[in-house]
């Protein structure tokens, strides 16, 4: 202990021995040390609990099957007010007087709300987006042209995961100004399809052909009736509109399903699916 004291001395006569009395300020400093060492001990033993604090609610907020977004979010701010909290208290252990101090931070806070603006309107849209539930973390949702599996809600910023794995952060104050459309809010969507078929074909027959395609596929949901009619008549083909509902969870993946069996009766009742041609008629003189 004696040496470290002696360590101790050498350091603050080195730095400050020069400027103020070397005996004055070891004395000082004999007196702040105990206060000193509380205030670390405060700040590390405060800095650990409020990682192990802010993880317990964490967890019991998993088992109570709360909303991961709001999880992610209360878990930020608790881990926040805690820390502002341990550093007071380290800064009242040094003897500082905290009710002046909270004032001084009261009065400043004007201040700093004034500068820091765009983060509280960032806050305050998140706190919005988590308690009207525009969107959970999972959802697929689409702002501004960009498109994105939501991952994490926070304070600030909204994390999405992009299709080819790209990471979007967009602040939360541009989530609750824009049109958000959410991919996923529902169980299921209606999947908007075309086929063409050869003029001459039997057009029962391909009507049939396509409904027995939409039923082999496990994809589609038949709490609504799909809708099969013709669309149009184009230069090589009579067109099919195809309306169905499939389940929001396989959305993109039940187009390939249902074309490959669509393909696949249509060419076993027979009927040809055209490509595009140009019949020249020739008259002769």
């Amino acid at each position: 202990m004696q040496d470290v004291l002696k360590f101790l001395k050498d350091i603050l006569l080195s730095i400050f021995g020069k400027i103020i009395d070397p005996d004055t300020l070891w004395k000082w400093f004999i007196g702040i040390l105990p206060h000193l060492i509380g205030a670390l001990l405060v700040l590390i033993i405060g800095w650990w609990l409020s990682g192990v604090i802010a993880n317990i609610m964490l967890k019991g907020m998993e088992r109570a099957k709360v909303d991961q977004g709001i999880r992610t979010f209360l878990h930020s701010c608790v881990k926040v007010v805690i820390k502002v909290i341990v550093v007071i208290s380290a800064l009242s252990t040094l003897g500082m007087n905290v009710t002046t101090l909270v004032a001084a931070i009261g009065t400043a806070g004007v201040t700093v709300a004034l500068a820091l603006k765009d983060s509280l309107s960032n806050f305050a849209s998140g706190v919005l987006i988590l308690f009207n539930r525009t969107f959970k973390v999972g959802d697929f949702i689409e702002i501004n042209g960009e498109k994105g599996t939501v991952r994490r809600i926070e304070l600030m910023f909204t994390t999405l995961a992009t299709a080819d794995n790209k990471r979007l952060v967009i602040p939360n104050s541009l989530l609750t100004a824009n049109m958000i459309v959410n991919y996923t809010a529902k169980e299921i969507r209606r999947q908007d399809m075309t086929i063409g078929v050869a003029y001459g074909s039997d057009i029962l027959v391909a009507k049939k052909a396509i409904m027995t395609a939409l039923k082999e596929s496990k994809k589609v949901s038949w709490d609504k009736e799909p809708t099969i009619g013709i669309a149009s008549f184009d230069d090589s083909a009579i067109t099919f509109d195809i309306k169905v509902w499939v389940f929001t969870k396989t959305f993109n993946e039940s187009r390939y399903e249902i074309n490959e069996n669509i393909l696949a009766e249509l060419t076993k009742a027979g009927i040809e699916i055209p490509f595009n041609q140009l019949d020249v008629h020739m008259i002769g003189a």
